[in-house]
């Protein structure tokens, strides 16, 4: 069925993007900023990415800490079975010995040790490479917090949109009320056919599908808002119109598509993330340089005859394997990888404005077209039930001109919904608050 078909496109045609940022304070569905503002705290999407991007700079900072100075202190305890005790004389009476304990039965160890890297090129390499990766998913929050905009602003003018149709499918099932009674009445008096009663029948139980389909979307859409955001849409309605104003030509709009948006920025820092990857796997091949210093306190004291002793070392670590050669080879690929993805997200963005600016341009034409045939088709079924009063059209006419009536109505809806959804689609791409005329 032709409603049937309508209601689907406009539930799941994804053409509801649209409106301005706050709704007059006379209708009961809450301000579209309200939702909006909700998004950003809310959304399960925007809370993973900012989750996400929390975690890789921790992960960045923990790379940074391998090429710091570290500080580590044990101590130990140690049951010997055996007490070892060395003798030495030191004098002409047996008296005059000296014991070291060279292993207690109850040891006691204490190690403080500094370890410091001095030259560690690839370390330092691997944490700018980390560092850029937290960048970029950084920025990736940004863009995920854009498209749960873009989708809590089709979702609210799709709400919007199918309330609309609701009303609109209302009206239609008076109009079919009131047609059934007044045939009905005229069929007591002998004035048309039993046939003229069942066709009124039909098209009243018609216009009540299309009023069940409109609130099922109604239901779907709430739902779908509300997960969104977590806020529950408020009953009530708001207008779905348009002033068909032209919009900027499209070299400025295209121009927008280039600037600092978080789409072009996340791209580019995961472009310099690979980059910067590649150059650490390169650097893995330089030797690796680092000192230590080690302080242990034992009752142990061995020969030394000393508490306390230190030692220092310094090592100096030069590692080549084939997996190091096969690491630079992938993330060589990765760079290009991270290039062509970086020339991708530039094109689809160029991509989306241009395709919203080519579709508000035909959709100013459908939109005052879609109006005029609206009123058009209003006032024929209004004439059509006049004539019918007046026994010169069939009751056929009437309930034609009444389907005709509603499908123009909810055709409006749709070329307006549509109409504002691609106005939405441009100033959301490039950054521009939706309620704005000029970019």
């Amino acid at each position: 069925m032709a409603h049937a078909k309508f209601v689907a496109r406009l539930v799941s045609g994804g053409a509801f993007v649209a409106g301005l940022l706050a709704a007059p304070s006379v209708f009961a569905l809450q301000p579209l900023g309200e939702f909006l503002a909700k998004t950003d705290s809310r959304n399960f999407d925007v809370r993973e990415a900012r989750a996400t991007a929390i975690q890789r700079e921790a992960e960045s900072k923990t790379a940074l800490a391998k090429i710091l100075p570290s500080f580590t202190a044990r101590g130990t305890y140690t049951r010997n079975q055996f007490e070892v005790i060395a003798s030495f004389p030191t004098g002409p009476l047996p008296t005059d010995v000296t014991k070291l304990t060279i292993q207690p039965q109850d040891q006691l160890d204490a190690f403080f040790q500094l370890d410091v890297p001095i030259i560690d090129v690839a370390g330092y390499a691997r944490y700018k490479a980390l560092s850029s990766a937290a960048d970029a998913q950084l920025a990736g929050a940004e863009v995920s917090i854009v498209e749960a905009r873009q989708l809590v602003v089709r979702n609210y003018y799709q709400l919007v949109g199918v309330r609309a149709l609701v009303s609109s499918a209302k009206e239609s099932v008076d109009a079919a009320e009131k047609n059934l009674s007044a045939v009905r009445d005229r069929k007591q008096v002998g004035l048309v056919p039993e046939l003229d009663v069942e066709r009124a029948i039909a098209n009243l139980e018609r216009s009540k599908q299309d009023l069940a389909d409109a609130e099922l979307a109604v239901a779907s859409a709430s739902r779908s808002l509300e997960t969104l955001t977590g806020l529950s849409p408020s009953e009530g309605a708001e207008p779905l119109t348009d002033d068909l104003h032209d919009e900027a030509p499209l070299n400025t709009w295209m121009s927008r598509a280039k600037g600092e948006l978080p789409q072009n920025r996340a791209a580019s820092e995961q472009t310099k993330a690979a980059d910067t990857s590649r150059t650490a796997a390169k650097l893995s091949f330089l030797p690796v340089l680092s000192a230590t210093a080690l302080e242990r306190l034992t009752n142990a004291t061995g020969f030394a005859g000393r508490v306390g002793q230190y030692t220092l070392s310094a090592s100096l670590t030069w590692r080549l394997d084939y997996a190091s050669f096969a690491n630079v080879q992938a993330q060589s690929a990765a760079a290009d990888v991270a290039q062509a993805r970086a020339e991708r997200t530039a094109r689809s963005v160029s991509d989306r404005v241009y395709d919203a600016w080519v579709h508000v341009r035909a959709g100013i034409a459908k939109s005052r077209s879609a109006r005029a045939q609206a009123k058009a088709a209003g006032h024929a079924a209004e004439l059509a039930e006049d004539r019918y009063q007046s026994g010169v059209a069939t009751q056929l006419d009437v309930v034609q001109a009444q389907r005709d009536a509603f499908l123009a109505k909810a055709g409006m809806i749709q070329a307006d919904a549509e109409l504002i959804s691609y106005r939405a689609t441009m100033r959301l791409v490039v950054g521009q608050p939706v309620d704005s005329k000029a970019p």
